[in-house]
């Protein structure tokens, strides 16, 4: 028997989670921050959602690997 964790945990904690389009963690959508997505990424909408870890990297220079 599977137990639907991310089902129990949005009837527990009314919060939304969204999932970071740089690195895939699951986001408090408060902590996430939108920026507008780029023309070559998989998402089907103009902005996407980074996390607090990727926006302290990219606020520091680091940079995004190019597409091999």
């Amino acid at each position: 028997m599977q137990e639907d964790v991310l089902g129990t945990r949005r009837t527990a904690v009314s919060e939304t989670y969204v999932n970071c389009a740089r690195c895939g963690k699951a986001t408090r959508l408060r902590y996430a921050r939108v920026i507008q997505s780029d023309v070559l990424s998989d998402g089907n909408s103009e902005f996407e959602y980074i996390c607090p870890d990727c926006q302290k990297a990219l606020a520091a220079g680091e940079k995004d690997l190019p597409i091999a």
